[in-house]
Parts: C-alpha cells; structure tokens; sequence
C-alpha cells in the first residue's frame, strides 16, 4: 500500500511538468504568431504609406521626390536634436506625408506657375487640415506623426498657420520640420521659381532663427549641415521613395 502511495505522488510532478512545458510550447506559438501578424500588419502599413507618397507626387509634379528628401533631411536634424524622435515610428512617417493634404488642392492651384492670389493662398493653406483629416484615423499615425501633418507651416514668430502657434507651442516634430522644408524648398525647382544654391539657402534658415524658425532646430542645422549637404547631393530628383 505505502509502495503504490510512493508511486502516485512521485508521477505528479512529472505530469506537472509536462503539463506545464505544453502550456509554454503554446505561448511560444501564440507570440510567434502575434509577431509574424505584427511584422504583416507594418509591412501593409509602410506599403500604404508610400503609396500615398507617390500618389501625392504624381499629382504635384513640380515638388519631385521632395517628401523623400524632407524626410531624410528631417531625420538629420532630429538626431542632432532630439534623438527620441527617431524611435517615434509616427514622426518618420509624418515627415514623408507632410503634404498629403495637397491630393486635395485643385491643379489649377497646385501647378500653378506664378504667384497665388489671396483667395487661392487661404485654399493652398488648407492643406494641413485636409492631410490632418485624411490620417486621423490611422492609428499608427497618431502621435508627432500627426502634429507634423497639421503644423509644419507654424512659424517660431506666431505668423504660420493653421493656428497661429509661436514658440515652443509648436510640436517640436514640427519644427524641426519646418526647416528640412524650407532647405528643400530653396534648393530645388519649383514651378514658380528656379533653385537656389546652398549657400543661399543655408544663409536664409540662419537668420531665420527666432523669426520663422526654432533657434535650436537652427543650432542643429549649423552641426549637421555637412551631413545634410551630402543628402541634398546624393538624393536624386525622382527617387523611388522607401520609408
């Protein structure tokens, strides 16, 4: 009797065991699978991404592969400044679809070769909100990413719109934004102007500082404009755009 009382006893631990390393084979495959669901479910997000991207420069021809080089641009300077930025999945992708809203902005507008009137200036200004509203949505968006969207025409003096935000009021995404746009902008062709060169340029974003833009976004221009000056040689005009 005490020999088959040994026995039972002595058989529940290894049936524990074995219990309990199924239990951990099944969690295994459960974090397999929600990773590999995870690793899809980016990859059809980045794919849209683009996608929009392209669509948006297909549609304004006179920007080029623009958003790709702000983007680039935009990544130099946050880890110059604000290295946090860059695990803010959100914020890289905000940088590449700045200018979504712009899908919404009549051509006649859009491509137009001279100066806009008033009435079209406050149309072409809309194209914050629109780009805001398109990507409200999107949960991977929601964050810096967004508030780049909706406020990379805000300016350090309080005179940039959609809200008049000044200072340090505006999302710092966005302001390190608004210099990688205006360095592009100055150095490539657009429809109403011819690009100007580097020096040019850089020169205006430094006394931009405390006007337009943030004087600390300027600092990490002055550090990184070696860098930056690479990436305006090496980007070509008509880049297939990755994220």
């Amino acid at each position: 009797m005490e020999l088959t009382l040994f026995r039972r006893s002595s058989s529940e631990p290894k049936a524990e065991d074995e219990q309990f390393e199924l239990c951990a084979e099944d969690l295994r495959q459960l974090i397999e699978l929600e990773r590999g669901q995870r690793l899809l479910l980016q990859s059809a997000y980045e794919d849209t991404v683009v996608a929009l991207a392209r669509a948006l420069e297909s549609k304004d021809s006179g920007t080029g592969a623009h958003s790709q080089r702000v983007q680039r641009y935009a990544l130099e300077l946050a880890d110059e400044l604000a290295p946090e930025l860059l695990d803010d999945m959100s914020a890289e992708h905000g940088f590449l679809l700045h200018d979504v809203g712009k899908i919404g902005i009549p051509d006649r507008v859009l491509c137009k070769a001279g100066p806009l009137d008033p009435d079209e200036r406050r149309l072409m200004e809309t194209h914050t909100l629109l780009g805001e509203g398109m990507l409200a949505d999107v949960a991977l968006l929601r964050g810096e990413g967004l508030k780049v969207v909706r406020s990379h025409h805000e300016r350090w003096d309080g005179s940039g719109y959609p809200d008049g935000l000044a200072g340090t009021e505006i999302p710092l995404g966005a302001r390190i934004f608004a210099v990688a746009d205006a360095l592009d902008a100055m150095t490539h062709n657009r429809p109403y102007r011819t690009a100007g060169s580097w020096r040019d340029a850089a020169e205006q974003i430094l006394l931009g500082a405390k006007l337009q833009f943030d004087p600390d976004v300027v600092d990490a221009f002055r550090s990184r404009e070696l860098a930056l000056r690479r990436l305006h040689r090496d980007a070509p005009d008509a880049a297939a755009i990755a994220v």
